[in-house]
């Protein structure tokens, strides 16, 4: 995906920072409790997709609020 094809949101720094405290937290709740790609096989794809935006949302905070 191309620079030119993701959405840009508009966000204060405030706003951009209370979803990054939401994002560290579900992140830790989810990976503090375990997953088990075995047992949760149905759902491990949820994960993944859930630790790609998390990523994702999280290099851009740090990139433009440090």
């Amino acid at each position: 995906m191309s620079k030119d094809d993701r959405l840009s949101l508009k966000l204060t720094p405030q706003e951009a920072n209370a979803i990054m405290v939401m994002l560290d937290s579900d992140m830790e709740r989810t990976f503090d409790e375990g997953v088990d790609p075995i047992a949760d096989w149905e759902t491990v794809h949820f994960y993944a997709y859930q630790l790609l935006a998390y990523q994702t949302f999280k290099m851009a905070y740090v990139e433009k609020y440090g």
